[in-house]
């Protein structure tokens, strides 16, 4: 096996690793954890060097902070494109910042989508809603279910016919986006 090879196997794995240490990260915040806790310590000097210039860059939609989301898509496709050129495919740049660019569209499509989805099941469940949880998800997901407030409200019995609405809208978006003109944009760009 060449030098070469080893090389850029190992870089995809390290790669790999480290978007786990992201999600593991990101998780983390979730919990409260104490920030003087070792693990906690190390895991945040390994993420937080990657996620700054990110969050700068990229703003947050909804209060959702994305830049995690960008942060792992980035770290999976240099890997793939470690693992590409051990493969000895040649790369293609334009390609690989186009793929970058529609993974990190479908992923923020797909999270919208699953925001209002989870609102739609907790409209359903007739939740409490000052829980934190539906209060955090009704937060998220009303700019997106806004433009859907002059349906009639009959529409579904608890009075969430605009999500109902969001959320089907949102999966047609995300459906013809992600499966019809996404390849069309990443065949153009492989042909370059």
């Amino acid at each position: 096996m060449p030098v070469t090879v080893t090389i850029f196997t190992t870089i995809a794995a390290v790669l790999n690793i480290y978007a786990l240490v992201i999600f593991v990260r990101i998780i983390l915040t979730y919990f409260h954890t104490d920030p003087a806790n070792p693990v906690v310590r190390v895991l945040t000097s390994l993420v937080d060097p990657v996620l700054a210039p990110l969050r700068r860059v990229l703003p947050t939609f909804g209060g959702l902070d994305f830049s995690p989301v960008l942060a792992i898509i980035l770290v999976y496709e240099l890997a793939s494109l470690c693992d590409q050129l051990a493969a000895g495919v040649t790369a293609n740049p334009v390609a690989v910042v186009v793929s970058l660019v529609l993974g990190v569209i479908s992923t923020i499509l797909l999270i919208v989508l699953l925001l209002v989805f989870v609102r739609v099941i907790i409209s359903f469940l007739h939740a409490d809603p000052w829980h934190p949880l539906v209060y955090t998800t009704r937060a998220l997901t009303d700019r997106f279910v806004a433009p859907f407030r002059r349906l009639d409200r009959r529409m579904v019995g608890t009075g969430e016919g605009p999500a109902v609405a969001a959320m089907v809208v949102l999966l047609l978006v995300f459906v013809l986006v992600s499966q019809l003109l996404f390849p069309l944009i990443q065949q153009g760009a492989n042909a370059l």
